[in-house]
């Protein structure tokens, strides 16, 4: 029943527009690095006059230049299809973000790792990007593989 309801009052809320939005990325002094992982905060600002919504689970990319990487979000365990998130309200001025978390290093039998130089989170069908320097190693043959939580406010 609140699920419902917080569905409800989301939808009455219309999606930030593109143009009301800034991204950032805020690595808080190397919080996420350490035992062959590393990771960022995806920082979401709203930057409009009006009250907006974004996805609370929103498509990341990772890029060198123009070029994807082969990276996906890795599904959280024993959650297959997955929970239902919401859209999350911003206010103006307000910020979201989610820690983005991958492994740093090569520690797999046969690894591969890629450099990006930017990331990329798509609303409302266009994608901002915001610069970032993240080395992301998977195994030979596989995607790269990242932790991305739903949004949450964010200071």
């Amino acid at each position: 029943m609140l699920l419902l309801l917080a569905a409800a009052a989301s939808a009455a809320v219309p999606t930030c527009p593109a143009r009301a939005l800034t991204v950032a990325t805020d690595a808080r002094d190397g919080d996420f690095n350490g035992m062959s992982h590393s990771g960022t905060y995806l920082v979401i600002r709203n930057i409009g006059r009006r009250t907006c919504s974004v996805p609370g689970l929103p498509v990341v990319t990772f890029r060198r230049g123009a070029k994807a990487l082969p990276a996906k979000r890795r599904p959280p365990v024993g959650m297959h299809p997955g929970p239902v998130i919401v859209p999350v309200r911003l206010a103006p001025g307000g910020q979201v973000a989610t820690g983005l978390r991958w492994v740093s290093g090569p520690v797999y039998d046969r690894s591969r790792c890629w450099d990006a130089t930017r990331v990329g989170v798509t609303i409302a069908d266009r994608t901002l990007f915001a610069p970032a320097s993240a080395h992301l190693c998977g195994p030979v043959g596989g995607a790269v593989a990242f932790d991305q939580p739903p949004l949450t406010p964010f200071r």
